[in-house]
């Protein structure tokens, strides 16, 4: 379980780079991109990060995907990855 927990953690990272490489981005966008990453840093803290995530949280990464699915695909992709390795946790 630890391994899964720093390859998310890795792509958690991966993400906030490529959204500092954002020239702009619509405030909404920009909020619920923030939320996410800042519940699945509070999550990922704690001494069990393999509980149940919040329906919220997963709601804004799918969101999130939603939005750059278009104009960054990149991004889209690696919120994906996310979705995805919250999955392999059983979250």
């Amino acid at each position: 379980m630890p391994e899964r927990v720093q390859k998310l953690r890795a792509i958690i990272q991966e993400l906030e780079s490529e959204l500092q490489t954002l020239d702009s981005m619509d405030e909404e966008t920009r909020r619920t991109v923030t939320t996410a990453v800042a519940e699945l840093h509070e999550m990922l803290s704690q001494q069990s990060p393999d509980e149940v995530a919040p329906p919220r949280l997963i709601d804004h990464l799918h969101r999130a995907e939603e939005r750059f699915q278009v104009s960054h695909p990149n991004i889209a992709g690696i919120v994906l990855r996310i979705i995805d390795g919250l999955g392999q946790l059983g979250i």
